[in-house]
């Protein structure tokens, strides 16, 4: 995600984020300017409130934050291009916002359901990063798996062959060459090149399983632009020299009237000049049932872990179990509550044990 600020109340902004700003409706100007002023156009906002709770080490403390706020913008412009913008607001405290274009793409139906797209969007890696995008209202949980906030590509800027609902088992595909984990927005975007690969298959009305493949070579593994990455430990040096990696994911998802089942899974392999070849792993479970249409009680279980000699995440070994309950009020509303419990997978691994509780309202408009 990108780290550009922006401070309100004053008439100093960052010029990063103006750039964006500038892209953006430059993009959509120009495009409008193509293909006519008949543009059929929805624009939604969504956003959510949290709270949180922590234990650890015989320590408490909570706070409230204003989570992502958001504007999503899907336009039509014929029957083959579609335009879809997608920019996120961060209250980052003293005053500060965090501005994102999280994706923007332009995209040509060229056959049937083929299609080629052009743009920033989420790396479609697996299930959560290819169907949900930034509105935590489609969340079925709380937070996004442990994977995400260590080596999930999230967005790449690049181009995109992709084909949607194909056969008797809406069989789906994409092809995608890009930007890699240090270039995923709009600049600098040839300095590193991932390719991505994935498949995916919905035989049944609310089961889908997909496949993927992702790579590339990094020159420098301390710039990553995907979520955090690197050690937990900051005494710890960052890697800043070159790595390759490699990912294989895999996701099978079940959301039916009743139930709803998601498991996401990730091996990758990377390989560094001076410490070799690291084999890494996480999965992600998680497991609702629907009670009278409004409630979803729900269990998650998540756990990460890569090898000492790995210089992307720097040996992590972690698993989290959640408890967790969603009210949704309305469809645009709902309300989001998880106990959560953090140990070690391994005993060498110096993080602490640690408990949270978690209250999320989400809304859209």
């Amino acid at each position: 995600m990108g780290r550009d600020r922006i401070r309100t109340g004053d008439k100093e902004n960052h010029k990063p984020a103006m750039k964006q700003l500038i892209i953006l409706f430059s993009f959509i100007f120009a495009t409008c300017g193509v293909f006519g002023q008949k543009v059929h156009t929805s624009i939604n906002a969504y956003g959510h409130i949290d709270f949180k709770a922590v234990h650890e080490n015989d320590s408490l403390y909570s706070n409230f934050k204003l989570g992502e706020q958001e504007v999503f913008i899907n336009s039509k412009f014929n029957k083959n291009f579609s335009l879809l913008a997608e920019m996120t607001m961060n209250f980052m405290g003293h005053g500060m916002y965090r501005f994102n274009i999280e994706r923007l793409r332009l995209k040509y139906n060229y056959f049937g359901n083929h299609s080629a797209i052009i743009g920033k969007f989420h790396t479609p890696v697996n299930y959560w990063n290819d169907v949900y995008f930034h509105a935590r209202l489609f969340f079925p949980t709380i937070d996004r798996p442990l994977m995400f906030s260590k080596w999930i590509p999230v967005h790449t800027f690049g181009a995109r062959m992709q084909g949607q609902n194909l056969g008797k088992y809406n069989f789906g595909y994409d092809l995608l060459v890009g930007g890699g984990m240090s270039s995923e927005d709009m600049s600098d975007i040839l300095d590193e090149i991932s390719v991505t690969a994935a498949v995916h298959w919905k035989p049944i009305d609310g089961l889908r399983v997909g496949l993927s493949y992702y790579t590339t070579s990094m020159d420098d593994a301390s710039n990553m632009a995907a979520h955090s990455h690197g050690p937990d430990d900051p005494g710890m040096p960052v890697y800043d020299g070159p790595l390759d990696f490699h990912m294989i994911s895999s996701s099978v998802a079940y959301f039916g009237e009743r139930w709803e089942l998601l498991n996401e899974f990730s091996y990758n392999r990377t390989k560094t000049d001076t410490l070799g070849v690291a084999n890494n792993l996480s999965n992600y479970m998680y497991c609702g049932y629907r009670v009278k249409e409004k409630n979803v009680p729900f269990l998650a279980y998540d756990i990460l872990y890569s090898e000492k000699n790995d210089l992307h995440t720097h040996g992590y070994n972690r698993m989290k179990f959640v408890f967790g309950y969603k009210y949704e009020f309305t469809t645009n509303l709902n309300l989001k509550a998880q106990l959560e419990y953090y140990r070690n997978i391994l005993q060498s691994n110096s993080l602490n044990p640690m408990i949270e509780f978690k209250i999320q309202m989400s809304y859209g408009l």
